[in-house]
């Protein structure tokens, strides 16, 4: 069977794809199986997480998940690629926070099925999430965890960690999105979020 020749997104969303502002459109519109990426440059007004959630987010280190430093406006730069032979969106997310070395959150996202794609850092762990069309903006609700062990695929509710995680991703003008990310518990209330304005640079495409 042909491979699925449209990006990520795309696949998930499906009708509602068009329906997305033209500057988020534009940050996903690249498709596994070419060689394609897109810069975007930004700042994260805030990072932050509560105290009981930071003995998770310090063993996440081993995953490469998340950011562990709070912070307020911390430059950040993005870049997202797909390549030829991988069928997969990367991301390379670049945190340079004051008096520190950079740090860098590395993932990769691929369609599961229906209208979940889900985000897999270090050792094959991944979030799996829904997507929706909600006034252009595109909304991202998690739905577990997915660790990818050899032939074995082992589901993780979203309670077990640090609890339900909601992104929303909005353009602000053709070159401009604006983020909001917030993960609550059922019991603990929010864990850890970051907003954030990024403007994108360039893109770069191969047929």
């Amino acid at each position: 069977m042909e491979a699925d020749q449209r990006p990520v997104m795309q696949r998930a969303l499906g009708e509602e794809w068009e329906k997305l502002h033209a500057a988020v459109r534009r940050h996903y519109d690249l498709t596994p199986g070419r060689e394609q990426s897109c810069t975007l440059e930004g700042t994260m007004e805030e990072i932050t997480y509560a105290l009981l959630a930071k003995p998770f987010i310090l063993a996440g280190r081993m995953f490469g998940a998340l950011v562990p430093y709070r912070g307020q406006n911390v430059p950040v730069e993005v870049l997202n690629r797909t390549y030829r032979d991988r069928p997969a969106m990367f991301w390379h997310r670049t945190f340079r926070f004051q008096g520190r070395k950079p740090y860098v959150f590395q993932s990769r996202m691929e369609h599961l099925e229906g209208r979940e794609i889900v985000e897999f850092v270090r050792l094959n762990l991944g979030i799996c999430m829904h997507l929706a069309e909600i006034d252009g903006a595109l909304c991202y609700t998690s739905n577990g965890y997915l660790w990818r062990l050899g032939p074995f695929h082992i589901r993780i509710p979203d309670w077990l960690l640090l609890g339900r995680a909601r992104i929303i991703e909005h353009g602000v003008d053709n070159d401009t999105i604006a983020l909001d990310f917030v993960i609550r518990h059922p019991l603990w209330g929010q864990t850890f979020s970051y907003r954030g304005r990024f403007r994108l640079q360039d893109s770069a495409a191969t047929p």
